[in-house]
């Protein structure tokens, strides 16, 4: 992050009245769901291509064939 964009946070957390902490920590919690989205997405084109006749036992297998295996829930 260069110096300019770190000013810029500072100020901003300043005017919010938000500690740089939980500025940070809100911001690394949104990056996991950002994760997820391309694993949703896999999911979603998985389900679309056949036709909805695949599970979630199908739908597991095609996503590690195809090396996408993240946190699934």
């Amino acid at each position: 992050m260069s110096l300019q964009g770190s000013r810029c946070i500072e100020r901003m957390c300043e005017l919010a009245r938000v500690s740089w902490a939980s500025f940070y920590r809100s911001f690394q919690e949104q990056q996991p769901v950002e994760e997820e989205m391309e694993v949703r997405s896999a999911i979603q084109q998985i389900a679309v291509e056949y036709r909805r006749r695949y599970g979630y036992r199908r739908i597991s297998a095609e996503l590690r064939s195809t090396k996408l295996d993240g946190p699934i829930r």
